[in-house]
């Protein structure tokens, strides 16, 4: 189990461009590890709201030039494997939304249309 400063290290490395072939494999490592969580969400949306998000988890490259872009901490950076949902309206983004939490009910819902953000 690696701890969050130690991914909090690699990050660092990752951002001065002194990564070695181990912090590679320990990026990819700590980027497979949100693939259950992933898939399960995926499956979620598939099977019991009968949508088909699109989206796939962060390459590598794309952990590490974020890293380099902003000033943020590798375990600071909030979308690692994300998908993401096409809807036609507002109230059927509000309607999917309230589906969302009636069956992934741990969910956090940060309204992107009220606080907006970039990136």
């Amino acid at each position: 189990m690696t701890s969050k400063s130690q991914i909090d290290r690699l990050g660092d490395r990752l951002k001065e461009d002194q990564e070695k072939q181990e912090d590679l494999r320990m990026l990819d490592e700590f980027r497979r590890s949100f693939s259950p969580a992933y898939e399960m969400v995926i499956a979620v949306i598939r099977d019991k709201l009968g949508l088909q998000p699109t989206g796939w988890p962060k390459s590598t490259s794309a952990i590490s030039e974020k890293l380099k872009r902003e000033s943020i901490r590798l375990t600071q950076i909030q979308v690692i494997a994300g998908c993401r949902l096409i809807l036609s309206d507002s109230l059927e983004q509000d309607r999917v939304v309230s589906d969302l939490i009636r069956v992934l009910p741990a969910a956090k819902v940060v309204d992107r249309r009220i606080s907006p953000s970039h990136g």
